[in-house]
């Protein structure tokens, strides 16, 4: 885990919540490999010097990891950021560990286990100490930012996950419990060449401030459920995500036939109490290194830490536990 900068927060005892994590005394964050973050060309400032404190969660899908710290680095005047991977992830949805970020920024696959010897996947239930902890978390206020393929995080076994997220995605299986309804595996699409465009309503919105005339980037892009009824939309893209555009998912199932998608692109919302943002974009580092996306990253982590996000959730909650 690469931690940036220290905290004041201290809890009973008198010693902070990040020295308890370097000592060991979280064991999940004890058995974590430690992340070393490679040079890259453009790096700026690494770890950042900014005010806003990002926990930044990866795992479950393969990256590019030093052109995409270098992304986050591009954002040091604004955030410090600290790179924690599953299964340690998870221990800081305690509220009391919590207390030392501002957002978490998840760029992860939670939820997967591997394969048994036969082949089949398996799929990792969430603990009732994790669903506790992360209710608690969200009931309390807490801005969180899901970027890319995080909206597959654990689509197969937490039903509120998929809530909380607005979406989900399974580019090789059927998801079953999408409220109450079945979907055929997801679709991707490489290298797709996206006009975006801000939804009308929100050009005033904090997380599109500067974007208002809209931008390209080329992306991989979705097909997949989208709870646009449950979301409010913030940018959508020119490109129409249908089956027959996705070649990928014809090529493995030529009857393949998954539902028209949503042309959203991102998103917010409320869980709970906490102010959420869903962006669709930022693959790998063709879109990391498109200034407009790096401005939107920007502006989602500056809205969902802001007294302004947080009040705005709080005015507008949305109950995803019982």
């Amino acid at each position: 885990m690469e931690s940036k900068k220290p905290s004041k927060n201290k809890p009973s005892g008198g010693v902070s919540r990040r020295e308890l994590v370097a000592a060991g005394a979280v064991a999940a964050a004890a058995a974590l490999p430690l992340a070393k973050t490679a040079k890259a060309q453009r790096r700026v400032t690494p770890g950042g010097t900014g005010e806003i404190r990002v926990l930044l969660v990866t795992k479950g899908h393969p990256f590019d990891r030093a052109n995409f710290f270098e992304m986050f680095d591009s954002l040091g005047d604004t955030i410090t950021w600290t790179h924690v991977e599953h299964p340690a992830a998870t221990e800081f949805w305690n509220p009391e560990l919590a207390k030392d970020y501002d957002v978490f920024v998840y760029y992860d696959m939670a939820g997967r286990g591997g394969r048994n010897a036969d082949g089949t996947p398996i799929d990792i239930e969430p603990t009732p100490k994790m669903k506790q902890n992360l209710a608690a978390l969200l009931r309390q206020g807490k801005g969180m930012v899901f970027f890319h393929h995080a909206l597959a995080s654990w689509v197969h076994t937490w039903p509120e996950y998929i809530e909380i997220m607005g979406g989900a995605a399974d580019w090789g299986r059927t998801i079953k419990n999408v409220h109450g309804k079945e979907y055929p595996f997801s679709g991707y699409r490489p290298n797709t060449r996206e006009h975006i465009t801000v939804e009308p309503g929100e050009e005033s919105h904090p997380v599109v401030a500067g974007l208002t005339d809209g931008f390209d980037i080329v992306d991989e892009t979705y097909l997949a459920p989208m709870l646009e009824d449950h979301v409010h939309p913030l940018l959508r893209t020119d490109f129409v995500p249908t089956t027959k555009e996705f070649e990928i998912g014809l090529r493995r199932e030529p009857n393949w036939n998954h539902p028209p998608g949503s042309n959203m692109t991102a998103w917010y919302k409320a869980a709970e109490n906490s102010p959420i943002v869903y962006i669709q974009h930022g693959h790998d580092d063709v879109a990391w290194s498109n200034a407009n996306f790096r401005l939107l990253m920007e502006n989602a982590i500056r809205w969902t830490a802001s007294k302004e996000g947080l009040a705005w959730a709080k005015a507008n909650p949305a109950k995803i536990f019982k």
